[in-house]
């Protein structure tokens, strides 16, 4: 209860560490919120107190795996080319050294030296200059921008900041060097369109900074309140904002502006006047329970404030049967050959049998986006020889057909996961060799894509049943 209800910051953390994928913007995205959320994540079980610095430090080390010579970052591996990602992460890292974390001075010199140059050399714009206003509110909070160029853009060029996001991200940079008038200026700006996008339909478009209509929402609300500005409808852009997350699958970057515009609002009236039980209680407050069915006591929560006051309950939970197949915006299909091309029936091998399990991935509209395809196995199988497919040496598996270009592949022990980045109507195809080593009956769970910044957008397989003799 209290400012951390309103967006459900527990249930976002939560969801955050559950998050199985692990490119350099997720990996940030589920670190960042911990510098400031430490309490309600030990309560969420999500860390401990002596495990939050070493995972915080985890994530700083692995988003520095992808960091090139040039000091910029890659999605999937060390690589240049997206300056919003580098302005994200160089956000991130410039904030854990302002809360005490070790960052490694040639790293992040690196970074910060990476966006003046893009900026620099960056051409003449008058639209699309989202990922230089991130840019710019990053060198700006480091005092390493130009206050000149800040009010040039903001007088000449407010056009070009045409996504809410990239608007509140320059009125940050100008409020940072004291600019208040401008700032709040480009904060009206970013609020109109934000009144004019949140609520709205919102289809599958390829956006560079990764965002949507509810990310902009809530980092404009989150920028704006740590830039003390009274010049966007705080209450209701929150509203708004709670409504958009409610109910919905969120992607990372969703979840952490919200949990990033929940900690700006944290010093509103928590839970002063409530009482839980009989005891008085303040501030925001988290409490984890057991599941009342097993055993657990009930809990009365009285308001003796007289003001309205927001309360969330938020449940975790496994599925007591598994979900058919089915999807909205993609079609996913599973099937298995041997090594010649003839169809097998997963549900009846032998042991030592190898075969092909082939994904095929089919939009039903022509969107643009960023899909994660995962396929777990089965205890039984193991995937046979990845370096085969990791190679391109297939060869041998002409029938399988053409496969298509990955962003990135693991062969993890117990799934195959894929990054693809696809748009059009026309399906694609992955492949990987199995091999059936353990004899028994085991799950098969469904293979699923998802569109990672959409993720509402997504599909699934059936489960089924694999048995494998001797």
């Amino acid at each position: 209860m209290g400012p951390i209800a309103r967006f459900d910051a527990p249930g976002l953390l939560a969801a955050l560490d559950a998050y199985p994928y692990g490119c350099t913007e997720q990996i940030t995205s589920r670190a960042l919120p911990l510098l400031y959320f430490a309490e309600v994540a030990e309560v969420m079980g999500v860390t401990t107190a002596e495990d939050l610095r070493p995972r915080i430090e985890q994530s700083i080390a692995a988003v520095l795996l992808n960091q090139s010579a040039s000091g910029a970052f890659g999605l999937w591996r060390a690589d240049s080319g997206d300056l919003w990602l580098d302005a994200f992460v160089t956000d991130f890292l410039s904030r854990a050294r302002k809360a005490g974390y070790a960052v490694p001075d040639t790293a992040f010199r690196s970074a910060m030296d990476n966006l003046r140059n893009q900026l620099n050399y960056a051409p003449e714009f008058d639209e699309g200059a989202g990922p230089y206003a991130y840019a710019l509110m990053v060198l700006a909070r480091e005092g390493a921008a130009a206050i000149g160029d800040l009010r040039y853009y903001a007088d000449v060029k407010p056009g070009a900041f045409d996504t809410p996001i990239s608007a509140a991200q320059l009125g940050a940079a100008l409020a940072a060097y004291g600019d208040q008038t401008r700032a709040d200026a480009m904060f009206t700006r970013a609020a109109r369109m934000v009144a004019s996008n949140l609520g709205r339909s919102e289809g599958q478009v390829w956006r560079a900074d990764y965002g949507t209509h509810l990310r902009d929402g809530a980092a404009l609300l989150a920028l704006a309140t740590e830039a003390g500005s009274a010049a966007i409808p705080s209450d209701t852009l929150g509203d708004a904002v709670a409504a958009g997350i409610a109910g919905r699958n969120l992607s990372t970057q969703e979840a952490t502006w919200a949990l990033l515009a929940t900690h700006a609002l944290i010093d509103r009236p928590g839970a002063e006047g409530f009482t839980i039980d009989g005891a008085p209680v303040s501030g925001p407050l988290v409490r984890m329970l057991e599941d009342q069915t097993a055993g657990g006591a009930a809990m009365r929560i009285t308001n003796g404030s007289g003001a309205e006051a927001t309360v969330t309950l938020t449940t975790f939970g496994v599925p007591s049967e598994p979900e058919p197949a089915g999807g909205n915006g993609y079609q996913i299909t599973r099937s298995y050959y041997d090594m010649e091309g003839a169809p097998v029936d997963p549900s009846a091998v032998t042991q030592g049998a190898r075969m092909v399990a082939v994904l095929e991935v089919t939009p039903y509209a022509g969107g643009e986006a960023r899909l994660i395809v995962d396929d777990p196995l089965p205890a039984g199988f193991e995937i046979d020889n990845p370096n085969l497919i990791r190679a391109g040496d297939i060869s041998a598996l002409d029938w399988v057909g053409s496969l298509d270009d990955t962003r990135m592949t693991e062969f993890r022990q117990e799934r195959f996961v894929a990054a693809v980045d696809w748009s059009g109507s026309n399906a694609f195809r992955l492949a990987y060799v199995v091999r059936a080593v353990s004899p028994g009956s085991f799950h098969h769970p469904a293979a699923s894509v998802m569109d990672m910044y959409r993720p509402d957008y997504r599909a699934r397989t059936d489960t089924g049943q694999v048995t494998i003799a001797e």
